[in-house]
């Protein structure tokens, strides 16, 4: 039996700030090194998972995550 982890609203904005960060972070990488383009769609997978889940955003962030 799979376990899903419980997070609070502000863990999961916390999360999405990250996973947005992450793929960033990596965007140079990508264009010196196409295979990392699986990853690259495993943190959009992962940020529209977590966003599914997250209660509204305040608009400030709305704005920096997308």
């Amino acid at each position: 039996m799979e376990k899903t982890p419980e997070f609070s609203d502000d863990e999961l904005k916390l999360l999405l700030v990250a996973v947005r960060h992450m793929c960033r972070t990596f965007a140079g990488a990508r264009l010196r090194d196409p295979s990392l383009e699986s990853y690259t769609a495993l943190y959009d997978r992962l940020f529209e998972k977590l966003r599914g889940m997250t209660g509204p955003l305040p608009a400030g962030v709305e704005g920096l995550i997308e």
